[in-house]
């Protein structure tokens, strides 16, 4: 990945009207709501703060290597009415610094940019019993077309400029074999591909 900040800032502002329903996907199929979130990476902090809006239970940290990603999240969160429940931390995202089984839900988006074996396997120790992470890249599968279409392009074209990898089910499965959570993952290509872990 070509980390260009102000792509990266172009693509997370584009898809502020993404975020609401890729919330709306993570509490229907993950059944948890509320607890503490990880939003990680460089296209963090617009999921989390729309999952802020529609659970007052949940709690959520923002974590990426960048101030500018951050600074964004936190905006987010205080034009949601939100900041007092999402914290940011500045910090590399391999190995995630967090204590075992500490978060509720882990959310991963654009992952595909930045994804190892590794990575996988901290996503997974992080993660409690009875948790759920989402990882991968795509609107989801709740988006409707009529907010997808105005932004496609724009944001196929930027993706590209910071060098997408475009992965395959097959590459996908054999990242989970590698990271050793096959056994509590599973892939959907249902509005995108999307690895699903279960704590």
């Amino acid at each position: 990945m070509k980390r260009d900040e102000d792509i990266i800032e172009q693509i997370n502002t584009l898809w502020v009207p993404v975020y609401p329903f890729m919330a709306d996907h993570v509490l229907k199929v993950s059944g948890v709501r509320s607890g503490y979130v990880l939003d990680l990476g460089p296209f963090a902090g617009g999921l989390a703060a729309s999952l802020l809006v529609k659970s007052s239970g949940f709690r959520a940290k923002v974590m990426d290597e960048s101030e500018r990603v951050l600074r964004w999240a936190a905006q987010q969160a205080r034009e949601k009415g939100c900041s007092s429940r999402l914290t940011v931390c500045r910090a590399s995202i391999e190995p995630i610094p967090e204590p075992d089984g500490s978060f509720d839900l882990v959310l991963v988006r654009g992952a595909f940019f930045f994804l190892t074996s590794p990575l996988l396997r901290e996503i997974k120790r992080v993660l409690r019993a009875g948790g759920w992470a989402w990882v991968g890249g795509g609107y989801g599968p709740l988006t409707p077309d009529s907010v997808i279409d105005p932004i496609g392009e724009r944001s196929k074209k930027w993706n590209a400029e910071i060098g997408k990898q475009r992965i395959t089910v097959e590459e996908a499965e054999r990242f989970l074999i590698t990271a050793g959570v096959a056994s509590s993952a599973r892939l959907s290509t249902e509005g995108g591909l999307w690895i699903e872990i279960k704590g």
